[in-house]
């Protein structure tokens, strides 16, 4: 279940997640090229409004007083005439020379920390130079839009700034600059962008500085763009989610129940029967056809093991005593010299002994009950059960001239074991290798420490096993399709298998025809 369920996570991530981060990446991607345009296309736009009012600003005053100085023939030739009609200007005097008359000229001047707009011109009437200034309105320069006003006279070590917000927010003294093109811009977290003017004064000296800058706005529709993004990806997220439990709840989990069934059934557990309660009519339907399926597979097994048990059992009995009369009539014609008979009646006593080998091998297989049996654990010494065993089949290694070697570690290599259990998987592995193995082979045992668990080696440079049958030599009744290796009757692997799974281990084979065979034990120190 988790082991697929990472799997579906996996392909979750690729097939949902990622699409959706991905899109979400492209799209900030893109809202971000975008905001920087219109914050060079706004500012430049704004700037250049800016000092056009600044211009102009200058222009309407000199229309304005001039307007009302020579187009206005009720003025009288007198200073207080002058101010009068200048009311809304402050107007100062000077001396006026005729001989170098001043010029009619305007600029920007600093004073007390506002800033003025002075026009200065030459007044015949009354024979003297008028210098006429009006502080300025800055909310009349300000350019239409969101944009905040900022004006710095002074020196840069010594600034006096006033500031002018559209919006009540201030601004923050942590600035960051981003470059575009050949401008800079000032960015800071409240404020998008800005840009410093240049105000000039009388002989173009500069008499103030006004930076012109955006208000938080966009920040917060940037913030807005991003909080949008994430709404949709995790909406995305869940509705993937919950799109995968349904699947999982009706696809996957009754395959994965069926697919753990079929391993039950094909390892001989016919026994095995799925809960066909689902609310599923499909899935209900599904698994009461296994049911019954596997219903049907106990019945012709135990049918089959009834009918092979007992008929295995008749056979043994006289079996047991024609070996018995096979041996003493080899025996009698060997004291007589009769060599060829002699060599008939101990070829058929061999056969006898197979074929009663055979039965007890059938008999002992389906008089093994996994369910029933109980280990018996102990402390068990695995040099000295290996040569226990070896023991008992030294008669087959001397005959076909077997070279055994016991490479287990002797007095040192203790396991959790019952001892006649694993006794019994040993004589069946080296016995087998010992009935594949050709005059003159060998069979070796060794055994090695891995984390918890000791990993025992049984390997025989015999025949080999087909690369068909590897996959299959544990299944109850398989016997091998290959002649080069024989297998037995298909019974004692498959026990084998089940005394070490209920020690808590696994066993496996690597083999190579005509190279050699290996069979693996992997059994806890715990």
């Amino acid at each position: 279940m988790f082991k697929f369920a990472k799997y579906f996570f996996i392909v979750f991530l690729i097939t949902a997640i990622l699409p959706l981060a991905l899109m979400f990446a492209w799209n900030n991607t893109q809202m971000n090229k975008f905001h920087i345009a219109m914050l060079k296309y706004g500012l430049n736009n704004a700037s250049t409004k800016l000092e056009h009012a600044i211009r102009n600003n200058l222009k309407v005053q000199e229309g304005d007083v001039l307007k009302k100085l020579y187009f206005n023939g009720g003025i009288k030739s007198d200073s207080h005439s002058v101010k009068d009609v200048l009311k809304d200007y402050s107007v100062e005097f000077s001396a006026y020379s005729q001989n170098n008359p001043e010029i009619l000229s305007s600029y920007y001047e600093q004073k007390n920390a506002e800033l003025y707009s002075v026009t200065v011109l030459p007044y015949e009437r009354i024979k003297q130079n008028l210098k006429i200034s009006k502080k300025v309105d800055i909310n009349q320069l300000r350019p239409p839009g969101p944009y905040n006003i900022e004006i710095t006279y002074g020196t840069d070590e010594n600034p006096v700034m006033h500031r002018y917000y559209m919006d009540p927010v201030p601004v923050p003294k942590n600035d960051r600059f981003l470059r575009i093109a050949d401008k800079v811009f000032r960015l800071t977290p409240g404020i998008s962008a800005q840009k410093v003017l240049k105000i000039t004064g009388v002989n173009n000296e500069e008499a103030a500085r006004i930076t012109i800058s955006f208000s938080n706005k966009p920040s917060k529709g940037k913030l807005d763009n991003i909080l949008t993004g994430l709404t949709i990806l995790l909406v995305g997220i869940i509705s993937s989610f919950v799109i995968g439990i349904i699947i999982n709840k009706v696809f996957v989990l009754p395959v994965m129940a069926l697919s753990k069934g079929a391993r039950q059934i094909k390892r001989g557990n016919f026994s095995f029967r799925l809960d066909s309660d689902s609310k599923i009519e499909l899935v209900r339907n599904l698994y009461n056809s296994f049911n019954d399926m596997a219903q049907n597979l106990e019945t012709k097994e135990k049918l089959r093991e009834s009918f092979i048990s007992n008929l295995t059992h008749d056979l043994r009995t006289p079996l047991v005593s024609q070996e018995q009369s096979l041996r003493f009539i080899s025996d009698k014609f060997k004291e007589i010299g009769l060599q060829n008979e002699y060599e008939l009646a101990e070829s058929l006593a061999k056969n006898n002994e197979h074929l009663l080998k055979m039965v007890n091998l059938i008999l002992e297989s389906y008089s093994f009950d996994s369910a029933k049996l109980t280990l018996n654990k102990e402390s068990v010494d695995l040099y000295d059960t290996v040569e226990d065993c070896a023991e008992k089949l030294r008669p087959l290694f001397n005959e076909k001239k077997i070279e055994f070697v016991n490479d287990i570690y002797k007095g040192g290599t203790t396991i959790p074991a019952d001892r006649f259990q694993l006794s019994r998987v040993f004589i069946n592995l080296l016995s087998n290798a010992v009935e594949n193995a050709n005059e003159g082979n060998y069979v070796k045992v060794n055994a090695s420490y891995k984390g918890n668990a000791v990993y025992i080696d049984i390997e025989d440079n015999g025949n080999g096993i087909a690369h068909e049958d590897i996959e299959v030599i544990f299944e109850r009744y398989y016997s091998g399709k290959s002649l080069e290796r024989k297998l037995g009757a298909g019974f004692g692997l498959s026990v084998c298998r089940h005394i070490i799974e209920m020690h808590g281990g696994e066993i496996s084979v690597e083999s190579e025809l005509n190279k050699f065979t290996r069979f693996t034990i992997k059994l806890p120190l715990i």
